[in-house]
């Protein structure tokens, strides 16, 4: 017996989401989350690793304002688009038994991609992860970061695996 996809093929060239009602709700969550980290603070080290510097030498702040003036724009913009893209999907997803569905476009695969791998790396940042395997307490006030970064983790490879 096949074992039960996540992401599975859909009509045409769709790839089809199941989700959980809990999971559709904090996946409708993240955008707001992430337009406020994108559009925040330039120190906040969460940001910095979404839009890190192009040139590490601390004399070249020249060469690094302007590479950031000609480059940052589209990169925001690029992450902006992923998440108004996002909130759509999520908009249309609709109920088939116990599950939501959301068939994906090409474009829209994309954007799920991006948008996980974005908030995985902000979740991390902000929590400290590191190679380092770490056993959680369910007492630790950071175990529901800990969860949904574990839970994005795993979603974001379930997508990945379903497109190799």
């Amino acid at each position: 017996m096949p074992r039960w996809k996540r992401f599975r093929a859909g009509a045409g060239d769709t790839l089809v989401v199941s989700l959980t009602e809990e999971e559709l709700t904090l996946l409708r969550s993240l955008p707001e989350q992430m337009r406020a980290v994108f559009e925040g603070d330039n120190d906040d080290p969460a940001r910095a690793r979404l839009f890190p510097r192009a040139y590490l030498d601390p004399t070249a702040e020249s060469e690094e304002s302007e590479w950031q003036a000609l480059v940052h724009p589209s990169l925001l913009r690029e992450r902006l688009d992923a998440l108004e893209l996002i909130t759509a999907t999520l908009v249309r997803a609709s109920v088939n038994g116990d599950w939501w569905q959301i068939a994906l476009t090409p474009d829209e695969v994309q954007a799920w991609l991006g948008v996980l791998n974005d908030t995985r790396l902000v979740l991390g940042t902000k929590l400290g992860v590191t190679e380092e395997e770490r056993v959680l307490d369910p007492a630790d006030p950071d175990a529901g970061a800990y969860a949904m970064y574990q839970w994005l983790t795993w979603l974001q490879g379930d997508l990945v695996e379903a497109l190799l």
